[in-house]
């Protein structure tokens, strides 16, 4: 009863078609996620190669089936789109005598997806029709339930007259098949071709005389997979067979997918109906490499991974033998995505994937198991990508653990050595995470997870690594999910606090600005670092709503102590690559602006070096619609990132911060000292102001100074505060006592 009820909310669902665009000839049907299957491609390749009409019925969130899509044209009325047709008339429109076909191929389809079958059709302004339906129907991974169902329709009413006409008038029939443009085929009961048409000939690029002398063995290769050879000689009177199979085109080499379908006439001869269908096979290729292989790269997708996971679990399983899971993320892939642009990182990972390749033809341990013949693209199976830069091998039938490591290794040397990306020279490397089949997961949603850990470990050390998951793990997988999971309640309970650190002048010793710094004491009164919560609030996209917090909090603070009468002072505050691209950054400052009536001079924005190395429109857009505005900008952590000086004169940077790692070495290390002064020396030469972040001594004030630093901030001069210690720290400052 389930199934019959899922077949008649598909019958239906055309009566629940969506009005608009959606329901016509505008194959758009709204945002997709990266992970979904190009639907815009598939339908186009539908349409184009296998179809005089197409839909696409989808499983909506209340369970329901709904028309998702439909576009095409009925041969006899070219000017009449089905995507116009009143959408109460489908439902009608289908034969009452065909019903009950119709219901069995669809239950059919939705047990072994897909079924094909042939019914009437009574539209208006076309009349009754002769239609073949093809569907294909979509299973979830997870659950094993349809999600989506993709169907073709074509008019085969001429084909129906023709097989009518052979029951009637002889030459009518022969006047029929003549004019066919399917290669037709008739054979005695013995084998013997008694007649075929022009359109046959064609087709298998023989003459009369010569195709006569082929048999039906002969000229289809019925013994391709899936396809029962002696079918043909018990098929009975009156009864037809369809078969997808091959056939040689005259004395080629060459084959021709075809679909032949073998009518056992009353008077027992047989005939064979055959239609090239070489532009539907590439179209179910091109569909099945949009489903299951990534665009980018070739490899297998995720949906490809999964399935080929479950298999090789069962195929170990029935061996009696371990399975290996690397799970692979590009060290740094982020940093030169920020810095060098989108573009550059797609083929960077296109580079990534032909070594792993490499990698994976010279590698006994996979080429192995999948058997010296295959060693090449058989092998290149086990490689997957599941997503921006991770990557999954798989290695089956493994003899000892050790083996897996062998090939992380030659995986890390590979993608270690350079990558020459648009006559630039860019460095990255990978961690990589093993888990094995049993011991470290039973199933493969378990053990994705281990090694995805495993990965985690081995990035932690430093990235250019490898390690094996241990249980012990887990517990520091559980401490990143335990933040995510604060974090995104963080706001709501008022867990953040800013503090503030000052900025003095170097020349006065005064107060010329304050640092907005981000502290976070989760619900159990425990304060996490930020080193430790920031790169969680970035990947996860929270860092936005975070950030609008800081930002309004300190404009706040800062239009709160001048009204108590405190001097007017630079508020610095850092501002993430993520809000920078967020569209509303530029309004929301402003109302912020607004709401406080801080003035847009007295607001500074921190900005990392891969903030403005992105090539993207809309950061540079954001920061130039703010500069007008009249906020400033500073370069945070300069020298520690992809350094351009060509954007540094392009982009209306006002000051540059010297990071830390170098200020701390001023003291001790002269290649500090060197690189100090070269910062400081091109800051000047580019009319920018330099601010050095880290003073901890007095010889560092000497040094800094003697070298033209504008402002100093650092513990020598204060830690950062809170609010109520800084307005005590402003008051002494009045006083000239700090």
């Amino acid at each position: 009863m389930e199934k019959e009820q899922a077949t008649d909310d598909l019958l239906h669902a055309l009566d629940r078609a969506p009005e608009g665009p959606a329901a016509g000839g505008d194959s758009s049907v709204g945002p997709r996620s990266s992970d979904e299957i190009d639907l815009v491609e598939i339908q186009r390749v539908i349409v184009e190669l296998a179809s005089d009409w197409a839909f696409v019925i989808r499983l909506d969130a209340d369970g329901g089936w709904e028309l998702e899509w439909i576009d095409g044209s009925i041969p006899v009325r070219p000017d009449l789109d089905v995507g116009q047709i009143d959408k109460d008339a489908w439902s009608h429109a289908i034969f009452e005598e065909d019903r009950p076909t119709l219901t069995r191929h669809f239950v059919r389809a939705m047990d072994v997806g897909r079924a094909r079958v042939e019914y009437r059709l009574d539209l208006p302004g076309v009349g009754l029709r002769w239609v073949e339906s093809s569907i294909r129907v979509v299973k979830s991974t997870e659950r094993s339930r349809p999600t989506r169902v993709y169907g073709t329709v074509r008019d085969v009413s001429e084909r129906r007259a023709t097989e009518d006409a052979l029951r009637g008038s002889e030459s009518q029939y022969r006047a029929l098949v003549e004019q066919a443009s399917d290669g037709i085929l008739v054979f005695e009961e013995s084998g013997r071709m008694l007649t075929s048409n022009p359109a046959a000939h064609e087709l298998f690029g023989l003459e009369r005389d010569p195709l006569h002398e082929r048999t039906l063995d002969e000229l289809l290769r019925l013994d391709d997979p899936g396809n029962d050879a002696l079918a043909l000689q018990d098929l009975k009177g009156g009864s037809t067979l369809r078969r997808v199979c091959r056939i040689q085109k005259g004395n080629a080499e060459s084959w021709v997918w075809v679909e032949a379908s073998a009518r056992r006439l009353l008077d027992r001869r047989m005939q064979v109906t055959v239609r090239d269908i070489s532009d539907r096979i590439e179209a179910e290729r091109r569909i099945r490499n949009l489903a299951y292989f990534d665009s980018l790269t070739g490899l297998p997708n995720r949906e490809l991974f999964r399935e080929q996971i479950d298999r090789a679990i069962e195929r170990s399983a029935s061996n009696e033998t371990q399975l290996a899971l690397l799970f692979l993320d590009v060290d740094r892939f982020k940093q030169v995505n920020d810095s060098l642009g989108h573009s550059t990182g797609d083929l960077l990972l296109e580079q990534v994937a032909e070594r792993l390749r490499t990698v994976v033809r010279g590698s006994d341990s996979i080429g192995r198991v999948t058997g010296e013949s295959e060693e090449g693209e058989a092998a290149e199976r086990w490689i997957s990508r599941l997503g921006g830069d991770e990557f999954t091998f798989l290695i089956p039938d493994l003899d000892h653990p050790q083996d897996a490591a062998r090939v992380a290794r030659r995986v890390l040397h590979a993608l270690s050595r350079g990558y020459s990306i648009s006559d630039q020279e860019i460095f990255v490397g990978s961690s990589i995470g093993i888990a094995v089949w049993p011991d470290d997961g039973e199933n493969s949603e378990i053990l994705l997870r281990s090694a995805d850990t495993a990965m985690y470990h081995a990035k932690a050390r430093g990235g250019n690594a490898y390690e094996f998951f241990n249980a012990s793990m887990n517990v520091t997988s559980t401490r990143r999910l335990n933040l995510e999971s604060g974090l995104r309640r963080a706001l709501e309970r008022d867990e953040f606090r800013l503090v503030y650190q000052p900025i003095r002048d170097a020349r006065t010793g005064r107060l010329s600005a304050a640092e907005a710094l981000l502290r976070w004491v989760d619900s159990d009164g425990q304060a996490v670092s930020p080193d430790e919560f920031i790169p969680v609030a970035e990947e996860t996209g929270l860092i936005i709503d975070i950030g609008t917090w800081v930002l309004r909090t300190a404009c706040h603070q800062a239009q709160r102590w001048k009204a108590d009468g405190h001097a007017a002072f630079r508020m610095s505050v850092n501002i993430a690559v993520e809000q920078l691209r967020d569209l509303g950054i530029v309004e929301a400052v402003d109302q912020m602006l607004y709401e406080t009536g801080l003035s847009p001079s007295e607001l500074e924005l921190e900005i990392t070096e891969t903030s403005i190395l992105d090539a993207d429109p809309i950061i540079v857009a954001a920061i130039g619609a703010l500069t007008d505005m009249g906020v400033g900008f500073a370069l945070d952590d300069f020298g520690t990132g992809y350094s351009s000086l060509s954007v540094l004169q392009r982009f209306p940077i006002e000051r540059l911060k010297i990071d830390r790692s170098f200020v701390s070495g001023v003291g001790e290390s002269r290649s500090d000292r060197a690189l100090t002064s070269a910062i400081v020396a091109l800051a000047k030469r580019l009319d920018l102001s330099v601010v050095a972040e880290g003073v901890e001594t007095e010889e560092q004030v000497r040094f800094l100074s003697e070298l033209g630093c504008d402002e100093l901030q650092g513990y020598l001069f204060s830690r950062p505060l809170p609010p109520e210690d800084f307005e005590r720290f402003l008051v002494r400052e009045a006083k000239g006592d700090t």
